[in-house]
């Protein structure tokens, strides 16, 4: 009877037993595993180098890794590249490739462009020869030095001199003769500020005597404007009968003056030959000028002819009243009319953007008014720009989103209502028309001398820099006037777009017509 094995000999046999068994496995699962994602689908690149890229490198498409370099082998001159999709993908005819670095130093891996799928799809095993090899780190290291080598050349003249320490001397003559320049400038300021004063003086000088003189002015022009009316109205027939005289006389002028020349013939016969035939018609002659002046004279009392006409025409009196009295009006509003000038800067605490305006406010009469403003935004316009590019007989548009920063514009008509509901004494202002170049409405509340709520909406339609179209500028604040002239507002800046909303604070001037003189008196030495 055999003899029993020992219980370390079982142990020994059993951990013998489990390796083989693990190694079996192993080497039936693990080549499955990686089968399983496997397509079977290669190609083959063909590259002029393939400086630093090795077996087993990544293959990717659009940065995702589809597959990976199972070989690399030379023919005719050319690198061959073999590959092996992880992945289930499909190349075109149209496909390219090319070699990237991940990084600056990183690896290098294959990276592919399936092309477009209009195009018939490319079998496995094909080669794929449409690609672009990536310059090696050598090859930009020497082109790099090829340009600092080319650079310093460029700085030595033919002279051998720097042309850096040349053009520096060049720039610090400028500046010496811009030095100069401002200098002399300088002095002819100082020369001739006497009489750049006279000059000022007199301008302030002149407006000041035509803003007191000009009223009474106009007031003259409308009192004889209305003593003018008054003679006509009252000495109307009699300068009608006048009128109808002159015209029947200059008619008959050249007839008369024909027969005065006549009679004085006649006459001259008469004394040279004393002929008393001649002297009978001469009387003739006279009898019938007679009779034609009476006739004349009798027209002209009745107001007949084509003067006479004129002046029984109702229409001619009303137009003369009528431009009498658009005359008056006209002066009346430019008496009235007022002028604002000034100037406010304020920033989005948030972007950072900032604005400044500059502003001129025409005010013909208390309902109403004329706002326009100059205005300068560092926050810019998005615009859309439409280009079209040819690539191997195929022509695709693109799109190109650029901002621009351009001086914008705002032309405004204001209408003003008075507040008989929330706070009588109150004023509402509806302003429409082109707010910063683009199409804008504005609603504002005056409560009294001190506050005013302000609120504004434009740029509907506009677009980020992504070419997504986002909602219209909205802007509301409040406004506190310090004094006559300075003011601060505040409030809240682009509400409907979550992106750029923010707080917005700034502040202003604004200048009416007496400020001018009261400016200009406060100038050492100035006008007093």
């Amino acid at each position: 009877m055999a003899k029993k094995l020992s219980l370390e000999a079982k142990v020994g046999a059993f951990v013998v037993l489990s390796f083989l068994g693990l190694g079996v496995i192993a080497t039936t699962l693990e080549p499955l595993k990686f089968k399983r994602g496997i397509s079977e689908k290669h190609y083959y690149i063909k590259f002029k180098n393939v400086a630093g890229l090795e077996k087993d490198a990544p293959v990717r498409v659009a940065g995702v890794t589809v597959g990976k370099v199972i070989g690399i082998k030379v023919k005719e001159n050319s690198a061959i590249v073999e590959i092996i999709f992880l992945k289930p993908v499909k190349l075109y005819k149209d496909a390219s490739a090319r070699i990237e670095t991940m990084g600056l130093m990183g690896e290098k891996y294959v990276e592919l462009n399936p092309g477009s799928p209009l195009n018939p799809e490319l079998p496995s095993g094909a080669v794929i020869e449409k690609t672009q090899d990536s310059p090696s780190i050598d090859e930009l290291i020497s082109a790099l030095y090829e340009t600092i080598e080319k650079f310093n050349n460029a700085l030595i003249t033919p002279n051998g001199e720097n042309r850096l320490a040349v053009i520096m001397d060049k720039i610090s003559q400028l500046t010496s003769h811009i030095d100069k320049a401002v200098n002399n400038l300088n002095g002819m300021m100082e020369e001739n500020r006497k009489t750049i004063k006279e000059v000022l003086e007199n301008a302030l000088v002149l407006s000041s005597t035509l803003k007191e003189e000009l009223p009474q002015i106009m007031d003259n022009v409308n009192s004889l404007t209305t003593q003018l009316s008054e003679i006509a109205v009252e000495n109307r027939q009699d300068i009608r009968e006048t009128i109808v005289s002159l015209r029947e006389v200059s008619e008959r002028a050249p007839k008369i003056a024909e027969k005065i020349d006549k009679l004085t013939s006649q006459i001259q016969k008469l004394l040279n030959e004393e002929n008393l035939q001649n002297i009978q018609e001469i009387t003739k002659n006279l009898k019938s000028t007679s009779k034609e002046f009476k006739e004349l004279l009798t027209k002209v009392n009745e107001g007949k002819g084509t003067i006479g006409k004129l002046f029984n025409d109702e229409t001619l009196y009303k137009n003369l009243s009528k431009t009498t009295e658009t005359l008056g009006k006209v002066a009346d509003k430019f008496q009235t009319t007022k002028t604002f000038i000034g100037f406010r800067g304020d920033v989005n605490t948030r972007t950072g953007d900032t604005r400044g305006i500059l502003s001129l406010k025409i005010l013909p009469a208390e309902d109403h008014y004329y706002l326009l403003e100059v205005v300068g935004d560092s926050q810019g316009k998005v615009d859309k720009k439409d280009y079209y590019i040819t690539y191997d007989g195929t022509t695709e548009r693109r799109e190109e989103i650029v901002k621009n920063y351009k001086t914008e514009f705002t032309l405004q008509y204001a209408k003003v209502f008075n507040d008989k509901w929330l706070h009588p004494g109150s004023k509402f202002v509806l302003r429409g028309g082109l707010k910063e170049s683009t199409g804008g409405i504005g609603l504002d509340y005056i409560y009294n001398d001190k506050y005013m709520i302000f609120s504004d909406v434009w740029d509907a339609g506009r677009k980020e820099l992504d070419g997504k179209t986002i909602p219209p500028h909205l802007r509301i604040g409040l406004r506190y006037n310090l004094n006559k002239n300075w003011y601060l507002y505040f409030g809240g800046d682009e509400l409907l777009y979550h992106k750029y909303r923010g707080f917005f604070v700034g502040t202003g001037v604004l200048f009416g017509d007496d400020d001018l003189k009261y400016l200009l008196g406060s100038i050492p030495g100035g006008i007093k």
